[in-house]
């Protein structure tokens, strides 16, 4: 309890001389007093670190922890705080550098379009990363945004430096699908 309610202390002095006011003032102070105490749990269920148990159990449960029950509170509150802050804040440049450590620096397109959406196209050098960048964004991109992720397959550009008699030894499949290299 932060404060004390008193409701007489609010009311005119000329007021307080009716009985009528002094008893509507105590017969309220008690519902004020308990909204005024439960207001306080819930600015302090705001912060994990002073959070009740119910309020922890949801933390955990967004986390998605296991608690086990040998777990003190203040143990609870450690292992949560400490997952807390283990995520990192969504950036583009942070974004960008978690791709790049999946990808390399040049195996993936980024584009962020004003209607939130998430545009990422994987260069098929990194194909065989294609699940682990999606895992990657369902856990990292807001869930407000839209994740469009697909293949960089081969284009034109990168087509024009083949001749048509490389091109011809290719499957359509495979010149779509498949890392080009000059001597292949």
């Amino acid at each position: 309890m932060i404060r004390e309610v008193d409701l007489l202390s609010y009311i005119p002095d000329f007021l307080k001389e009716y009985e009528e006011m002094r008893v509507i003032q105590e017969v309220m102070e008690p519902e004020i007093q308990q909204m005024e105490d439960e207001t306080e749990v819930l600015f302090h269920n705001q912060f994990i670190s002073s959070s009740d148990v119910k309020s922890l159990r949801r933390y955990e449960k967004m986390l998605q922890m296991q608690v086990t029950s040998q777990n003190t509170l203040e143990d609870r509150r450690f292992k949560v705080l400490s997952k807390w802050n283990r995520i990192i804040p969504y950036t583009k440049i942070t974004l960008k550098q978690k791709l790049s450590v999946l990808c390399g620096e040049d195996g993936y397109t980024l584009e962020i379009t004003p209607e939130k959406r998430v545009i990422i196209r994987v260069a098929l050098k990194s194909k065989r990363n294609l699940n682990e960048v999606k895992k990657m964004l369902e856990e990292f991109v807001p869930c407000n945004m839209v994740i469009d992720l697909d293949l960089l397959y081969n284009q034109h550009r990168l087509l024009s430096k083949f001749t048509q008699k490389q091109l011809g030894a290719w499957s359509h499949r495979h010149i779509r699908n498949e890392v080009l290299i000059s001597g292949e």
